[in-house]
């Protein structure tokens, strides 16, 4: 088992990982939560799939009661969680209960946000389900839903009590479902560790096997980076953490575009991430080479989709609405060589629209 420490202060946590850990999820919990009750959050198809034996362990330690929500991006929304937050009422949650997200990232990202408002804050534990999940969404605090003007425009930051990556569910998720993850591993290399990147770039064939030894190997080391990036940042105050957004500002705008529909996220965060390249370079901040190399990996790991028809005024009128804009700039990451990323405030739209141009956006 890999257990690492997400040193954020008062809001310090353990991630762990291995095959089969999520077995313990109901002893790692009970050291957490004061109370006896427990709401677990999932969808149909994880619960049918993985739900009896976490079931089981949290039955073992508390009075454990299963709420199953709509699966998918569409989902994400307050009519989604006024549904969840009904269920804790029904549970009979108080302060010392907890809430367990059992699933990807919509059911992080719903759950996590029920467990920040409801009665002003209970615990929150993560059970991620997901490679998308593991290497990212349930890491870092981040909670919230969607709002017709754009993705995930309503959240707080709310760190879970433990994270529990159980590498065994990944065995279950469908091919393109596994990929959507590998776009989020990708992006770790590209922004923070070169050597992470060149390990990606040597073991395509093995990861995209599944193979579990490099599994373990992946998802520990995509949330160690994670985990050392948002103990500097954890609320987004100083620009540190922004990086992390690297792809994300043009492929949420993407998604947010299609009306989340056609598009997984890894989907869309790989064309952002193209995008992204292509204007780091047009601004001088990479060269042809390093965008090349960028290009070829995603390549290897099958995630570059082609992108259908959008309307550019769309796609704009979202990357101004993006939490990162201020004062109507739009904050943006950039990459400079493989390995190093950095947050600059005032991107050019001269030079983001000529790089939409080359997507046929217009």
């Amino acid at each position: 088992m890999k257990m690492i420490k997400a040193d954020i202060g008062k809001s310090s946590y353990n991630i762990y990982i291995d095959s089969g850990i999520s077995a313990k999820t109901g002893a790692l919990l009970k050291e957490k939560v004061r109370g006896k009750k427990v709401l677990l959050i999932s969808n149909k198809k994880i619960y049918s799939l993985h739900g009896a034996k976490l079931k089981k362990t949290l039955d073992a330690y508390f009075d454990c009661k299963v709420l199953l929500i709509p699966d998918g991006e569409k989902y994400k929304n307050i009519k989604t969680l006024q549904s969840i937050y009904a269920a804790c009422a029904k549970a009979g949650l108080d302060r010392s209960s907890a809430i367990v997200g059992f699933g990807g990232g919509v059911i992080g990202d719903l759950a996590g946000f029920a467990a920040a408002t409801y009665m002003r804050g209970i615990t929150l534990a993560h059970v991620p389900t997901t490679l998308l999940a593991q290497v990212d969404s349930a890491i870092g605090g981040k909670t919230g839903f969607d709002l017709p003007e754009g993705k995930n425009l309503v959240g707080a930051f709310y760190q879970p009590a433990l994270v529990v990556s159980d590498t065994e569910f990944l065995k279950t998720l469908s091919e393109s479902e596994y990929r959507n993850g590998l776009a989020e591993v990708v992006k770790y290399g590209i922004i923070s560790d070169k050597t992470f990147f060149e390990y990606l770039e040597k073991n395509s064939k093995a990861i995209l096997k599944r193979n579990q030894q490099e599994i373990k190997y992946l998802v520990g080391k995509s949330a160690e980076i994670k985990v050392m990036v948002v103990s500097k940042d954890e609320k987004e105050t100083t620009g540190g953490r922004a990086i992390l957004n690297y792809g994300h500002t043009l492929g949420h705008a993407i998604e947010a575009a299609a009306k989340y529909k056609g598009y997984k996220h890894g989907e869309a965060i790989a064309i952002g991430m193209l995008m992204a390249a292509g204007i780091s370079k047009e601004a001088g901040y990479c060269n042809t080479a390093t965008v090349k190399r960028q290009e070829n990996l995603l390549k290897q790991y099958k995630l570059i989709k082609p992108l259908k028809k959008l309307e550019k005024k769309v796609i704009v009128a979202h990357l101004r609405s993006d939490k990162k804009a201020r004062d109507g700039k739009i904050g943006f990451v950039f990459m400079n060589e493989i390995g190093t990323a950095v947050f600059e405030q005032n991107a050019d739209m001269r030079v983001i629209n000529k790089e939409l141009a080359k997507f046929k956006i217009s």
